[in-house]
């Protein structure tokens, strides 16, 4: 079939067409279809259009930018202000092929916009990265800051200097604000945040410096600005395509932020300092011009208040350095070995960074446009109320219909909300009727106000993992004290089981592997036995069977997993085992569930579930599941044997999962 498909192509190839995409502008074929998307004035050239924008425009029978420019009449499955915004892009394009540069402000939306360009301050600076994604693992080889007339540049050729010129351009911007405390860092669009994040989680260097700096609202990204507020003339929102509303012409050998990629390649095989200049004097006119740009803006906001500093955040900077130079302490003073003290000190500061990311994109979603999130599988956009909100019990329920979009949330889920000058709060998703389109919220008495006519829903904020936190901090402490906890030294060490056994090179002594393993775990001695293979090999069957073998010696055990999925599959396995023969009297199986969509069997009375942390069926169950969020508040026997089941197809303990239970098994 393939062949002859291939061969039907071959004799009557279709025809096809660029489609723009991240690499267009390091592709060699850039011009070839852009000279084609200019040549059918096609809906590709209208900025900031999506691909499913372009299919629904072409189903309803626009194919043009001209077309675009003068329609009148809604777009089956797409938002009025998304094709209202559209049509005016379009509009003012076309007008430009035979004008000037014209725009138009957008209507106001709170938070979005003018609303995020604060009031020109003494001392503020302006930012701009030059980063080489081709180099092994990215490098960020220019930092540059333009202030007070002056321009100072921050080189890093390999990684070692990549650190070392963060800590100095961290450095930089401590000294400034101090000397400017109202002053502000502008930049344009996201990739100097975003690159900063990852720098100071990669090398450790100024992590609580730049939360404060992101808490404080230190940075502007004036394209946010741009984008929430005008409607442009230009093919594109870049920096250098803005340049045409207030009168900078580009000039030098290095133009665009590709092209000084490619200067930087060159200047890797020659070594000739001329290309570092140029591409040096490339990144100060984009920090002069970022300047400009700002001050065209201020000429142009309508009057309204300025958007203020957020608090001081100066407390919580000392409080997260502090926690982390406490930590490093404790590890130094413990006598472990370097190595183990790495690796302690990054697992204590594990579930901080973790939550970072997905914390930096409940903040980054809720500063998009509406346009954007229609694609964005995290988010549901453009609802609108269908009615008034209705109070249940002390919360409140409002129903809204939304456009058509593919979204992972769903019913039972939570969401975020936009909050005006405060961190995004969270919603519960009631009902959602993806055929209806149709969507229930609830919010408490204290956010009815936040259920707005028109709304958009971000993605919730990530798990709180203190318990494991603390559950690994007690762990740290263990290994710098007394080293009590001697499964997980074992585990650390990477040493070989210890069995109430003799030491032997073979586990299984000669035995046949179902009843030789099941021997080896009754003789653990506290220490851990990792039990490895690919799906269908008997994973779950020998661990069920070894479950029950250790309850008949007056064991209990704990099996605990980062899937309830997981947890529930070797539990039924021991149901099973039950049927097979020998079964143990009166056992009695629990499952520390986290909703009533359980996954179970109806009817499955085998295995208790519940989703209350201290019902009295954990004190009494000889088999407990759970996952490191359970495990780690329960404190059982020292004769405890702790399990770890992973999904088919998986191995190796999530990070967190052994750290957890470890407080509460033996072995």
């Amino acid at each position: 079939m393939a062949r002859q498909r291939l061969e039907a192509f071959l004799e009557n190839p279709q025809p096809t067409r660029p489609i723009p995409c991240a690499d267009c502008g390091l592709c060699r074929w850039g011009d070839h279809c852009e000279s084609q998307w200019q040549a059918e004035d096609s809906l590709f050239n209208v900025a900031n259009i999506t691909r499913t924008q372009v299919k629904k425009l072409e189903a309803a029978g626009i194919t043009t930018m001209e077309r675009l420019a003068g329609l009148d009449h809604p777009i089956r499955g797409m938002a009025e202000t998304t094709r209202a915004r559209l049509v005016a892009q379009a509009r003012l394009q076309h007008a430009r092929k035979t004008g000037a540069p014209a725009f138009e402000l957008r209507e106001a939306e709170p938070g979005k916009g003018f609303d995020l360009l604060p009031a020109p301050q003494p001392g503020d600076f302006f930012y701009d990265i030059e980063g080489d994604p081709h180099y092994e693992g990215g490098l960020e080889y220019l930092h540059g800051v333009w202030f007070d007339g002056q321009f100072k540049a921050f080189w890093a050729h390999d990684h070692g200097a990549e650190a070392r010129a963060l800590a100095d351009l961290l450095e930089f911007f401590r000294q400034r604000l101090a000397a400017h405390p109202e002053a502000r860092i502008y930049h344009y669009a996201a990739y100097e945040i975003t690159a900063l994040r990852r720098l100071t989680a990669q090398y450790g260097i100024g992590e609580a410096f730049l939360d404060r700096l992101l808490r404080e609202r230190r940075f502007v990204d004036l394209f946010a600005v741009v984008r929430g507020a005008l409607i442009g003339s230009e093919a594109n929102y870049s920096i250098k395509s803005m340049e045409a509303f207030y009168g900078r012409v580009r000039e030098g050998e290095v133009k665009t932020a590709g092209g000084s990629v490619v200067a930087y390649e060159l200047w890797r095989e020659t070594g000739e300092q001329t290309i570092l200049d140029e591409i040096e004097d490339y990144n100060r006119i984009d920090c002069i011009s970022t300047e400009e740009l700002r001050d065209w803006l201020v000429s142009i906001r309508p009057a309204a208040p300025w958007p203020m500093l957020a608090t001081d955040a100066g407390d919580k900077e000392v409080e997260q350095d502090a926690d982390k130079q406490a930590l490093r302490a404790r590890l130094a003073a413990s006598g472990l070995p370097q190595e183990r003290q790495d690796m302690l000190f990054n697992l204590g500061l594990f579930h901080k960074r973790e939550a970072k990311p997905a914390q930096w994109a409940v903040f980054d979603s809720a500063g998009k446009d509406e346009d954007e999130l229609i694609d964005d599988l995290d988010a549901l956009a453009g609802l609108q109320a269908i009615g008034p909100a209705e109070p249940v019990k002390r919360s409140v329920l409002r129903r809204y219909r939304f456009p058509l979009q593919e979204t992972k949330l769903r019913a039972g889920r939570k969401a975020t909300v936009p909050v005006i000058d405060g961190p995004p709060a969270t919603v519960s998703i009631e009902e959602l009727d993806r055929s209806q389109r149709i969507i229930a919220i609830k919010a408490g008495a204290a956010k009815a106000h936040l259920l707005t006519d028109r709304l958009t829903l971000h993605p919730d904020w990530p798990l709180n993992t203190d318990v494991i936190a603390a559950a690994l901090r007690d762990v740290i402490d263990d290994q710098c004290g007394m080293r009590r906890l001697t499964a997980l030294d074992d585990l650390l060490a990477r040493a070989a089981p210890r069995l109430v056994t003799e030491r032997r090179a073979d586990l299984l002594d000669g035995a046949d592997p179902l009843t030789g393993t099941i021997a080896a775990i009754a003789a653990m001695d506290g220490t851990v036995l990792p039990i490895q293979g690919p799906p269908g090999t008997g994973k779950t069957y020998v661990t069920a069977r070894a479950i029950l073998a250790l309850v008949r010696q007056g064991h209990r055990v704990g099996v605990a997993s980062n899937s309830h999925e997981a947890i529930r599959n070797v539990l039924m396995g021991c149901l099973a085992t039950q049927d097979d023969g020998d079964p143990v009297l009166g056992l009695c199986i629990g499952h520390k569930v986290s909703s009533g969509e359980d996954g179970y069997p109806d009817g499955c009375a085998g295995v208790i579930r519940s989703t209350a942390n201290d019902d009295s069926l954990w004190s009494r169950a000889h088999v407990v599941g759970g996952t490191a969020f359970f495990l780690p508040v329960r404190s059982t026997s020292r004769r405890s044997i702790g399990s770890s089941s992973m999904k088919p197809g998986k191995w190796g303990w999530p990070i967190w999962s052994p750290w957890g239970a470890a407080r509460a098994t033996s072995s």
